[in-house]
């Protein structure tokens, strides 16, 4: 008896040195599940970190959007940002404020960010960004939603940052 005690405690010990805990199978399991980020989320990632750590509690820039839209949508809009929210947008080729029902057009930098974040989010076609080098801010937004659609592709240049 003390011999099949001392044979089934060592296949109960060996069996357990080598069986996975729960623990370690759900870590397991979690490291496979993991996504490699893409080239344009490492991109974001780092630009927009960068932004975080440099960006200006106060600052304007030129935004133009691009669209397949009427033309006075693809006017450049002067964008003056207050602690992240737009405290004036003018229309400078009019010298005009920007309407009120186009307010939404007026976008902080962050909201550039959450466009591209989207566009990755859901699988656009093809994404182009450019950041610039010392903010971080996207500069040049390329997003084309659906390659087999036409005149669904989106632009976005902003430039001429200023803090303030």
């Amino acid at each position: 008896m003390n011999k099949l005690f001392f044979i089934s405690l060592c296949i109960i010990c060996l069996s357990a040195c080598s069986t996975a805990t729960p623990i370690q199978s759900q870590r397991e399991n979690e490291k496979q599940v993991q996504p490699v980020q893409s080239e344009e989320e490492q991109q974001l990632q780092a630009a927009e970190a960068q932004w975080n750590q440099n960006k200006p509690a106060h600052y304007s820039y030129v935004l133009q959007r691009t669209c397949f839209c009427p033309r006075e949508y693809n006017d450049p809009i002067e964008i003056r940002v207050l602690n992240g929210v737009v405290q004036k947008a003018m229309l400078p080729l009019d010298h005009e404020p920007l309407p009120s029902v186009r307010m939404d057009e007026a976008l902080t930098i962050n909201n550039l960010f959450d466009v591209i974040h989207k566009a990755v989010d859901k699988k656009a076609a093809k994404i182009d960004v450019t950041y610039d080098r010392q903010y971080g801010y996207p500069t040049s937004i390329a997003i084309d939603w659906d390659k087999m659609m036409a005149d669904e592709e989106t632009y976005f240049t902003a430039k001429n940052l200023i803090p303030q």
